[in-house]
């Protein structure tokens, strides 16, 4: 189909542009390397401004770097054909729980902040993420809104349904959801943003926990450039958390399967051995 033919297409030369770029790119040429679902990614969540989001804002930043490595050497060590990339999730805009001056019920984070942890990441060989809870928001205005960060390799997004809020609904009162037309504009920005200015892959992570976040998953569009996971979230048991996993990274399986674990809130956290015994077992490993 034409379809198939567009998309060998693009893999033959994008598989000659890494080779290239793996060559060329000195520092960074680490980032051509990095491949669904040929790695993993095992990644650190938070927000540097809120020590209770999670580790990014826990921890001083040579704590930080030495937890996610040894966290995500204990996958290396367990599984060694997925060499293991660590990355950054930073929270931003982050919801409120009020209306904000601009109506959106979002607080954005500085740039200066987002910059010193991208840089933080990406200069250790990490990867970066901005995870996104858009509140009352749209997805354009806040993809917009980091579109310089995201212009640059080794910068990646995630997308937080929970917090995409229907008129009238309060975050962490009401769930919110969002729509495949919503995250389909955000690949197809993506896909156009890498094909244009020649940038590996870009890797967008979904976050789900109830059905009811992604109303019609079936018409998400995977698109060239873009490598999409879907990050089965919430807390709670194993018993749980593996209910869920089977419906949205087995069942309805979108591209590639991640998972998320909480450090606090879990009871008990799953150990490596027991998140890579999950099938399929997950390319991104998250820990809030």
């Amino acid at each position: 189909t034409p379809k198939s033919t567009d998309a060998s297409t693009y893999s033959s030369i994008l598989s000659q542009e890494v080779e290239a770029k793996r060559k060329l790119a000195g520092p960074n040429g680490w980032m051509w390397n990095v491949s669904l679902p040929d790695d993993r990614l095992v990644v650190y969540y938070g927000n540097p401004f809120s020590s209770a989001m999670g580790p990014i804002g826990a921890y001083s930043s040579d704590d930080l770097l030495a937890l996610l490595r040894q966290q995500a050497q204990a996958y290396a060590d367990l599984d060694p054909s997925h060499p293991v990339i660590p990355a950054l999730d930073y929270v931003t805009p982050v919801v409120q729980g009020s209306p904000q001056a601009d109506g959106t019920w979002t607080a954005r984070m500085p740039d200066d902040s987002i910059e010193y942890y991208r840089e933080l990441a990406n200069s250790n060989h990490m990867l970066f993420f901005m995870d996104m809870q858009i509140g009352h928001s749209t997805v354009q205005r806040e993809v917009n809104n980091v579109w310089q960060f995201l212009e640059q390799p080794g910068v990646d997004l995630a997308l937080d349904p929970e917090f995409d809020m229907p008129p009238g609904t309060i975050p962490d009162v009401n769930l919110g959801h969002m729509s495949a037309a919503e995250i389909n504009w955000v690949i197809d920005q993506l896909s156009n943003l890498v094909q244009t200015y020649h940038l590996p892959p870009k890797i967008l992570i979904i976050h789900q926990f109830r059905i009811e976040m992604l109303p019609d998953w079936q018409n998400i569009r995977v698109k060239p450039g873009v490598e999409v996971v879907t990050c089965v979230d919430g807390f709670g048991s194993p018993g749980q958390k593996l209910a869920d996993y089977r419906i949205f990274d087995n069942q309805q399986l979108i591209q590639y399967p991640g998972f998320k674990l909480f450090y606090k809130l879990d009871r008990p956290v799953m150990s490596p051995s027991d998140v890579l015994s999950m099938s399929p077992a997950p390319l991104m490993v998250m820990y809030q």
